[in-house]
């Protein structure tokens, strides 16, 4: 069966429950997963909780009740610049393709926000041309031709509305009846003609602060300052306005433009009595990166209003249709289908955006303007080369610093023909049950950022797995990641553990250790280099090559529990560092006893450990996961 950590996470992230410990798991539930930092930025009657992992960076968890403009120990503690909690604002939205600025979709209509009870209403009135975007609603009519990477959605909808409702993790989408001419926040469910389900498990709404802070994996943030900017006034046509801008990057290394407005009305025509609208610093205008899935948008927000409490109608649409006899199936359900897809569209072609992260222009800057948080002190660095450079000057192999979860050390010994690799895994914390999550490393078969080949086939992947019943220690094993296992199959799962062989035991694998100082193991003490700490776990090994490859096409994840499922962080990167390695006979060789150490120590648990993982995954069945969250 799975873990009482796994089955944790699946209670309250996925149904929505309250995991209540028994047996077993009351020891483990002394030592919560959650840290004391999560804790510390949840308010009473869980508010505040964003999401696991890269999800994290700008949502709420689909679980959480609600926001807060005062959550916690958050950078943005009531800053005057995060969003209102509850606000409408008319949008207009146009999309553009790579390399071009002409718009391939344009869209329009008005969004109601309640983020203090993680709820959102989108009523869009006109859609024009092809959107390509992930997470986007039923279609009807797929497009299919070069021009959109045969993904996209042909849309021509514009004297109709159609409206979406995200309420924690469910988003609904809602049909009307247009010869009854529903309107713009239309309220009379006698109107609605049809209505769909989707689970969106722990995903849930944006938070009021996403764009100001770099909280969750695989971001980062760069307040810019101030600038004019010409705003579609709707009155007056584009007109000059001062806005505050903050830059967000996403899992993607690609980022968002968040342009606040700079001078309220209160401010520019100095108002004794000023309504709390005038005083706001409304959101203005939005820069989206396509995320490798679809355009990069731009959206602007007009017209703005306060919501209140009375207005929470707005957002029980479907409870009130359904109340009426009305039905809301799952979109799954109606397409036959058993299992949830999750991941990039199924051909998985990396879409190029015009908003990829330039090294030359980016740096971070994390500034909120909240009157509780204080700014970090900013390290000075005397070297230009940084702090890994540094590091790497005085090691037999150089550092690559792949983001702050991956440092890998690579060098090529022209004697044996081999790679000699370390990847560091940093901030990898037990879980409940005391295991590690699992870590994976994948070699791409191309430049392109897909989990399996696009063409068909299997990624070679090695897993760094600590399952209970597996030993004391990680172990790295050599398996291949299935194209059915981003639906979170459990077939998949044990099919992969199947296939799993020790990856010291493999062809072209030599020197494999996996070193975990989080993990008591007193037998095995190793020093491979001064980029580790007590919270990295270091997989080492050196893998067999014909010649020195010019660069390697590679990806990583780090999961959630010990289990495979979701994960909190993932990245694509390519290495083309290898210079030729060191022939001191100092560190280096120095630990070539203890890595024999370790691995006679992984030979003696292998029998033992394959039928564990046989055993255990077999039996894993995760049945409610979301695309954009998982790599397996």
């Amino acid at each position: 069966m799975a873990s009482c950590d796994n089955n944790k996470m699946a209670c309250e992230a996925f149904i929505q429950g309250k995991f209540v410990a028994t047996g077993s798991c009351v020891s483990e539930a002394d030592g919560s997963s959650s840290s004391a930092s999560d804790e510390a930025m949840t308010m009473d009657g869980n508010k505040c909780i964003i999401a696991p992992g890269a999800i994290g960076a700008a949502h709420q968890a689909g679980f959480s009740k609600g926001y807060s403009s005062n959550c916690p120990n958050t950078p943005a503690q009531d800053s005057p610049y995060m969003w209102p909690l509850k606000w409408a604002a008319n949008f207009q939205t146009k999309n553009m393709g790579f390399g071009s600025d002409e718009v391939k979709f344009e869209s329009r209509g008005r969004t109601f926000y309640a983020l203090d009870k993680n709820w959102k209403r989108s009523d869009t009135t006109y859609q024009l041309g092809i959107l390509r975007t992930i997470g986007q609603g039923p279609c009807e009519n797929i497009a299919g031709d070069s021009d959109t990477n045969g993904f996209g959605c042909v849309l021509n909808n514009t004297d109709s509305m159609s409206t979406m409702i995200h309420k924690g993790g469910q988003m609904y989408f809602v049909d009307w009846k247009q010869d009854l001419a529903p309107v713009v926040g239309e309220r009379d469910v006698s109107k609605i003609d049809s209505c769909s389900v989707i689970n969106m498990a722990v995903v849930g709404n944006i938070r009021a602060d996403w764009f100001m802070d770099k909280r969750g994996d695989d971001t980062d943030v760069q307040y810019l300052g101030n600038q004019h900017v010409f705003y579609p006034h709707p009155e007056e046509g584009a007109i000059p306005m001062l806005a505050k801008q903050w830059r967000k990057k996403d899992f993607a290394s690609q980022y968002f433009t968040m342009s606040m407005l700079g001078n309220p009305p209160s401010k520019v025509e100095k108002m004794s009595d000023a309504t709390a609208e005038d005083n706001i610093h409304w959101p203005m205008i939005l820069n989206i990166p396509g995320e490798g899935f679809g355009d990069d948008m731009m959206q602007a927000y007009t017209n703005h209003e306060l919501l209140t409490d009375e207005d929470d109608d707005l957002f029980m649409l479907v409870e009130n249709f359904i109340e009426s006899g009305g039905e809301c199936p799952d979109i799954r359900s109606m397409n036959g289908q058993d299992e949830i897809s999750v991941g990039p569209p199924v051909q998985e072609v990396h879409i190029p955006s015009n908003l990829e992260v330039e090294e030359a222009s980016w740096m971070t800057n994390e500034f909120t303007f909240s009157p509780v948080w204080q700014v970090p002190m900013k390290p000075v660095v005397t070297d230009m080369m940084g702090a890994v450079a540094s590091v790497a000057a005085a090691m037999s192999k150089p550092a690559t610093e792949v983001s702050d979860r991956l440092t890998v050390e690579s060098c090529y010994d022209e004697t044996t023909k081999t790679i000699d690799m370390s990847f560091h895994f940093h901030d990898i914390d037990p879980t409940a049950n005391g295991r590690l999550p699992w870590i994976a490393l994948g070699y791409r078969s191309s430049e392109e950022c897909a989990m399996t080949p696009p063409s068909g086939g299997v990624t070679p992947i090695v897993l760094i797995s600590h399952l209970e019943g597996e030993g004391e220690v990680p172990k790295a094993h050599s398996t291949s990641l299935l194209p059915t296992a981003k639906t979170l199959s459990s077939d998949a799962f044990a099919s992969m553990y199947m296939l799993a062989r020790d990856l010291g035991e493999t062809d072209d694998h030599s020197d494999v250790s996996v070193i975990a100082p989080q993990i008591s193991n007193p037998a095995v003490s190793i020093t491979r280099s001064s980029l580790t700490s007590d919270d990295t776990v270091t997989l080492n090994f050196k893998r067999a090559v014909e010649e020195k490859p010019e660069e390697l096409n590679l990806m990583y994840a780090i999961g959630m529990s010990s289990e495979l499922g979701i994960h909190t962080t993932r990245k694509c990167f390519v290495l083309d560092t290898f210079p030729t390695c060191s022939s001191s006979n100092g560190e280096v060789v120095g630990e070539a006893d203890g890595m024999k150490m370790e691995d006679a120590a992984v030979k003696a648990d292998m029998s033992s450990a394959t039928a564990a993982m046989m055993s255990i995954f077999s039996t894993l069945a995760l049945s409610c996961m979301i695309g954009v969250a998982a790599w397996f």
